[in-house]
């Protein structure tokens, strides 16, 4: 008699072999066609709708792009550039007459008033807090938001705008209002069929041309992920549900010139209605080979399909469990690792051990645990386990281990290692769970012997728990509570033991914002046996009047078995949790400096591809020197961050040699570009300064305060650079007429990642002072901010000057 095991074996066997011979081969090729068929289909429409947005967008661009052209040749004609108002007008009138997408155009001076309008008298309207008139008055093409006039005419519009040159050297704008009545009805020509909805949305991220675009006030599209894709310069076909909740093919691409984004969106039950519909039949009729293949292998499998079934679900439900315990496993607050085989190789590893080790998991997978820990009493333990297959538990162990890399760590664990097994049931590895214990074993012993003594020598206890750097609280079950004075200057008032008072006075709860009850305080929660280990709460401080973020550990105090007592020691983290939101700020900052530039660059190169596909060069140059520009300054901020992580490193070294400081700032100062707003005068009091330093770093050091000074001055002003000595100093000072510093911040400009409240419009990480005054100091010197007020602020450079003559670095 066959064993159950075989039994099923056969008649699985014997299915299998009916299926596949009969069905499976034609099976497999078809639905591989199908499937093929299917995708083909649909990536086939999906390209195509992508190629019309984009010639939509095109269109969209050229018309733009066509007015501006129009406005730029106005600027050229002699009436417009001597601002004679009366030819102006009688200049602007036939184009606005012949032309139904010109509603009007008007002249305006460097102020915002319009010298000439075709609607309105001569300064009656200024125009200077436009966005439009901003960009051209500073030598750019201006395009406006989408407007809905009201009144009259009622039409969507936008204003563009170019700058004048006037005879007299003055700037001036052109600027006119374009209806969109053309260019909807011109796109709307480009949409091939009824089914097809056609949007456009401007940089705002209103939509004026689409389903619901002619009501007083346009929709707000910005939330709409294809929006914020297509106003990042980014084109595609996507799908995803649309407004009515129909999932439907979305095809989206930008105009960047307009500062457009024009979607086209299907359901995908019309747009894929062909492949879908051919697709459906293809697998209709291969269902009706397979259900008569399925009828002829199930009278053969009938008897094993129940079984197999059953198989299949604990197959599934095992791997989903085995998975489930797997991430547990893996992001547990402790130590965890799964070593597989007989040579106990690491098969996953805790992030928490990794960082522990200074090691990532390249370096840890695979690899056997003799080679990460050469501990053998480590290792004698878990191979006993992998023999035996009893566990192994430990508590409060004390651990020390030398890893491979040398590096040393140690403590106290509460370890468990117990075997695996396969299915069979046969051992296959091992798994250890280690919680670090060591802040919870220290602070436990460190305090119960504090405790112990207070009954014989309480005044020498509280001498010791005084000089603690954390805030200690002992309470007894009967009522008295001795503390330390870090206690009493953390909590801003005596602890009495007055829950009901405390809960009042220091309003605990947690970082979410949950307040506590006085059950769940942790020093009342210890009386009652449990043992609390890091546990972070917000009190208020009543003596500052302010919060605090504290760090509590409590246990309790036992005495024959018996708990007499609880101890509470804690520590202020508010600083440290206010570094960590400065770390977020700064990330968010550095991302924010990086993405600005890459994306400038993109545009700069894609205009200039697309002038050179058009045969028109004339603008190339000017756009790649931009493009270079700004890839420099990307360069800077990169190398910013290079210099910090080198400092925390300790790897920022300096090449120091003997040099003329004098020559280097000198050089410096004719190198670094400057513009008539922002002028750089250098006032020498002659002679050589030798100093020993980096001259490359001395030239960063001078353009950080160049740059500063520029950047910081957004009026303009003269930068003032001066050279001397006092005394057996090298004196460099860096005067701006900029914004100044705020006195109650001047202390803090020098940290790393600090910008003034003044400074965050203009942009910066917080770094450039910084990296300033760590190579100075680094050369000997020093470096600070000698005077700041509202005329501007002076930077003092200092370095020793040396006994001989020095030459010019290179």
């Amino acid at each position: 008699m066959h064993s159950p095991t075989r039994t099923l074996a056969r008649e699985r066997l014997r299915v299998i072999a009916i299926i596949a011979v009969a069905f499976l081969p034609l099976v497999l090729i078809e639905t591989a066609i199908i499937g093929q068929q299917a995708q083909a289909g649909r990536e086939s429409i999906e390209a195509g709708r992508l190629a019309l947005v984009r010639s939509a967008a095109g269109a969209a661009d050229g018309f733009v792009t066509g007015n501006l052209q129009t406005l730029r040749a106005l600027t050229q004609t002699r009436s417009i550039r001597d601002a004679d108002v009366d030819t102006v007008n009688t200049i602007l009138r036939p184009i606005v007459q012949n032309d139904a997408n010109w509603l009007t155009i008007g002249l305006s001076s460097a102020d915002g008033w319009n010298l000439s309008s075709l609607t309105t008298a001569a300064h009656s309207v200024n125009i200077s807090d436009r966005d439009y008139f901003q960009a051209a008055l500073a030598g750019k093409d201006g395009v406006g938001s989408v407007l809905v006039t009201r009144g009259t005419l009622r039409a969507k519009t936008i204003v563009l705008a170019v700058p004048v040159a006037f005879a007299d050297g003055t700037k001036g704008v052109l600027s006119g209002a374009l209806a969109l009545a053309n260019i909807e009805k011109q796109l709307n020509d480009v949409v091939p069929g009824a089914a097809i909805d056609l949007r456009v949305i401007d940089r705002l991220g209103h939509q004026f041309i689409g389903p619901g675009s002619d009501a007083d006030t346009l929709p707000d599209q910005s939330a709409l992920p294809e929006i914020k894709q297509g106003l990042a310069g980014i084109s595609n076909a996507t799908l995803s549900n649309d407004a009515a909740g129909r999932e439907s093919l979305i095809a989206f691409a930008p105009a960047p010139r307009a500062g457009w984004v024009v979607v086209l969106s299907e359901p995908t039950s019309s747009a894929f209605a062909l492949p879908d519909g051919l697709t459906r039949t293809a697998v209709m009729l291969t269902l009706v080979g397979l259900l008569a293949a399925l009828g002829i292998g199930w009278y053969f499998g009938s008897r094993v399909a129940r079984s197999y079934v059953e198989l299949d679900v604990a197959r599934a439900e095992t791997e989903t469990e085995r998975f489930r315990l797997y991430e547990a496993l893996r992001h547990a607050p402790a130590r965890v690792g799964m070593l597989l085989g007989s040579d106990l190789r690491y098969a996953m590893v805790s992030p928490a051990q990794l960082t522990e080790m200074g090691l990532s998991e390249k370096d840890v997978i695979g690899r056997p645990f003799r080679e990460i820990d050469p501990d053998p009493a480590h290792r004698a333990v878990l191979e006993q386990v992998y023999r035996t297959g009893d566990p192994h538990v430990s508590r409060e162990s004390p651990t020390r281990a030398r890893l491979s890399t040398g590096a040393t760590v140690e403590g106290y664990f509460d370890s468990t290692i117990v075997a695996t097994r396969n299915a069979l049931g046969a051992i296959d590895g091992v798994i250890y769970f280690a919680a670090d214990v060591t802040d919870l074993v220290v602070g436990r012993k460190r305090v119960e012997e504090l405790a112990a003594a207070v009954a014989s020598e309480r005044d020498d206890l509280q001498h010791v728990i005084n000089e603690l750097p954390e805030g200690v609280v002992v309470m007894r079950r009967d009522g008295p509570v001795t503390r330390n004075r870090v206690a009493d200057e953390l909590l801003g008032q005596p602890f009495t033991g007055n829950n009901v008072a405390a809960r009042t006075d220091y309003v605990p709860r947690r970082p979410n914002g949950s307040p506590y009850e006085v059950s769940e305080f942790p020093i009342n929660r210890a009386i009652g046996g449990e043992s609390i280990r890091g546990e972070e709460l917000v009190i208020r401080n009543p003596a500052r009047g302010e919060d605090l973020n504290i760090l509590v550990s409590a246990a309790p105090v036992r005495r024959d078995g018996e708990i007499v007592a609880a101890v509470s020691v804690f520590q202020d983290i508010t600083q440290l949790r206010a570094f960590e939101r400065q770390r977020t700020e700064f990330f968010s900052m550095a991302s924010h400096e990086i993405r600005t530039p890459v994306t400038a660059i993109l545009l700069q190169l894609d205009l200039a591809l697309r002038q050179i596909s058009r045969g028109d060069s004339s603008n190339t140059e000017e756009m790649l020197r931009k493009a270079r520009q700004r890839t420099k300054g990307l360069t800077a901020l990169i190398n910013d961050l290079l210099d910090v992580s080198r400092l925390d490193v300790g790897k920022f070294a300096l090449e120091l040699t003997d040099l003329d400081l004098a020559a280097v700032v000198r050089r410096t100062v004719e190198d670094y570009p400057s513009d008539e707003d922002h002028p750089i005068r250098l006032i020498s009091s002659g002679g050589s300064l030798p100093v020993s330093g980096d001259g490359r770093r001395i030239v960063e050091v001078m353009e950080n305060l160049l740059s500063n000074a520029v950047k910081y001055s957004p009026e303009g002003g003269a930068v003032t650079v001066e050279i001397g000595r006092a005394k057996d100093q090298a004196v460099v000072r860096v005067r701006d007429e900029g914004l100044g510093v705020p006195e109650a911040e001047r202390g803090q400009i020098f940290e790393r990642f600090f910008r003034t409240s003044v400074a965050k419009p203009y942009g910066g990480v917080g770094l450039g002072l910084y990296i300033t005054r760590e190579i100075v100091t680094k050369m000997g010197g020093e470096v600070i901010l000698e005077t700041s007020g509202a005329q501007g602020s002076v930077f003092r450079v200092t370095l020793p000057l040396q006994r001989v003559p020095a030459t010019s670095a290179k």
